[in-house]
């Protein structure tokens, strides 16, 4: 099976059945310039600050300005920062919420001071959809999809069940939720690939190499890891080389995001696949901010494309890699 029939066999199990809504965005007349209140959910890895960087300089290019907060992975920090672009009176407010629940209140203060919510990267678990006007990310299942379609088809010619850890990012957020789900499901289809068990490493080097000696001194057999992100990806690889393991052959591992220094462990062989998370979502951005400020129509749910790397593909976009 080749790279663009398993995207797109991935990507169905996830999309199918699912249309895009759209709507007017414009809550108030447009006036005076356009003012974007950004909170982003923290620093906490390479892709998060290229996330940054691109909103930051989007901002920049479409002449928006921006207010700029971090919530640093703290919930009532992002709160208290959103209710201070409200106190702005600002164009349209974005964030990337640091867990999926607990907005609710904080929206309907935006929504009744008729100012437009942005979701960017994940999403919130609420009953009112309506409380934001788009969501701007990745179809994170359909990364839990292919990171698994990969993996077994790399066991094509193993009769054996595989054994998988997962090294799942920060308990609660939508990313971490749904792209172990997505692995899951596309995993039981067929039973080739066996989850043994599980560890938490918050997107982080340190965290994902932590995570890894936890399930290296707790499960007997590992033929395979499923990283939810590059940097804990590397951080496994760091544990298992000291546990006297070579990383990509004795133990394969999957991971996502597609940093720069992800892809380099990949063509460096240390990693066998990487699924993309673009976190270059500034010009989409901005493009939705400029339609509330003037009153254009926008989709409800906009994901970039999705791709994912070998050892080969690799090499051919590592050289124009920004993150």
């Amino acid at each position: 099976m080749n790279r663009r029939s398993l995207v797109t066999s991935a990507l169905a199990l996830t999309l199918a059945g699912c249309g895009r809504e759209t709507g007017s965005a414009q809550l108030r007349p447009p006036s005076g310039p356009i003012v974007l209140g950004f909170s982003q959910v923290g620093s906490e890895s390479g892709w998060r600050l290229a996330n940054t960087a691109s909103i930051k300089k989007a901002a920049e290019r479409n002449r928006v300005e921006l207010l700029f907060k971090n919530a640093e992975g703290d919930q009532k920090r992002q709160l208290a920062d959103i209710r201070s672009f409200i106190r702005a009176d600002v164009t349209a407010i974005a964030f990337s919420p640091v867990v999926e629940t607990g907005y609710d209140e904080v929206l309907r203060e935006a929504r009744a001071a008729k100012i437009p919510v942005i979701l960017t990267d994940r999403l919130i678990e609420t009953a009112d959809t309506s409380l934001y006007v788009s969501s701007i990310g990745a179809e994170f299942a359909a990364e839990g999809n292919l990171a698994a379609i990969y993996l077994e088809n790399d066991y094509n010619d193993t009769e054996e069940q595989v054994h998988v850890v997962e090294i799942l990012g920060s308990t609660g957020a939508t990313p971490t939720k749904l792209r172990a789900e997505g692995f899951a499901t596309t995993a039981s289809r067929s039973g080739k690939l066996r989850i043994v068990a599980a560890e938490t490493g918050n997107w982080t080097v340190d965290g994902g190499e932590t995570a890894m000696r936890r399930l290296i001194r707790k499960v007997k057999r590992i033929d395979a890891v499923f990283a939810q992100n590059d940097d804990m990806g590397l951080g496994a690889v760091k544990a298992l080389e000291a546990a006297g393991k070579k990383p990509g052959t004795d133990v394969r591992l999957v991971t996502v995001d597609a940093t720069k220094k992800g892809l380099e462990s990949l063509v460096a062989g240390k990693l066998n696949y990487v699924v993309e998370c673009s976190p270059l979502i500034g010009e989409q951005l901005m493009g939705v901010v400029v339609a509330i400020h003037l009153g254009g129509r926008i989709d409800k749910r906009i994901s970039p494309e999705q791709n994912v790397f070998d050892a080969v593909s690799a090499k051919d976009v590592l050289g124009d890699r920004q993150y």
